[in-house]
């Protein structure tokens, strides 16, 4: 056994504390970690409570990393699951950290969906088909897709991609009608607009004033 001959706090940090067993430093824990386990000045640890005090405090830091990533920008679970991987964290802390970030709801695969099918919709003006994309490459469950993009009818998918197709086929110019049509499908294509949207997108904007595209309001 061991005794805890010194317990101080760390100049930087006051949420941590330095533990020292028969004058020596030991570890450095969370201050959370110590009061949980009870420690104290003068008392005798055994090796098996040891381990236990240092498992609970790499399941703190897997924990405390999951939280920092998500405070900074929102994440999939796939995505926070990586850059723990990458960390070297054992995946029995990494998913005892998972199940705790979800329960607490700072982990959460739908509200992510929402905030990326918004963004990437309203902001960067994408077609279902990319975003589609880039959630199932995320991870994101294809039903959580399905549901989230359900709501986005093709009026809507219509008039984004008339608003960026206007400004594209402004820059084109070629007299050809057949080659307009054309690359401008391409490049709607590649915006990630479904070919039906696609197909009605370059029929009105090449049989109308691109100018009448230029003003909605949503954009």
């Amino acid at each position: 056994m061991k005794k805890i001959t010194r317990i101080e706090y760390q100049k930087n940090r006051k949420d941590r504390v330095n533990i020292y067993l028969d004058d020596d430093f030991a570890f450095s824990i969370d201050l959370d970690n110590m009061i949980e386990h009870s420690l104290t000045k003068n008392m005798k640890l055994k090796e098996e409570f040891i381990d236990e005090i240092l498992i609970a405090e790499e399941k703190i830091k897997v924990y405390n990393y999951g939280l920092r990533v998500l405070s900074r920008n929102p994440k999939s679970e796939k995505q926070l699951r990586e850059k723990m991987n990458k960390k070297g964290f054992d995946l029995q802390f990494i998913d005892n950290a998972i199940f705790k970030l979800k329960k607490q709801k700072y982990l959460d695969d739908e509200r992510y969906s929402e905030i990326l099918i918004d963004s990437k919709l309203n902001s960067s003006l994408w077609g279902k088909c990319k975003v589609k994309d880039v959630l199932y490459k995320r991870g994101i469950d294809r039903n959580i897709i399905e549901k989230k993009l359900s709501t986005i009818t093709e009026k809507d998918e219509i008039k984004r991609a008339c608003y960026i197709g206007a400004k594209k086929l402004k820059t084109l110019t070629e007299d050809d009608t057949y080659k307009k049509a054309s690359k401008l499908s391409n490049f709607l294509i590649n915006r990630g607009f479904e070919y039906s949207t696609v197909r009605k997108t370059v029929s009105q904007l090449l049989a109308s004033d691109c100018e009448e595209y230029c003003g909605f309001e949503s954009y």
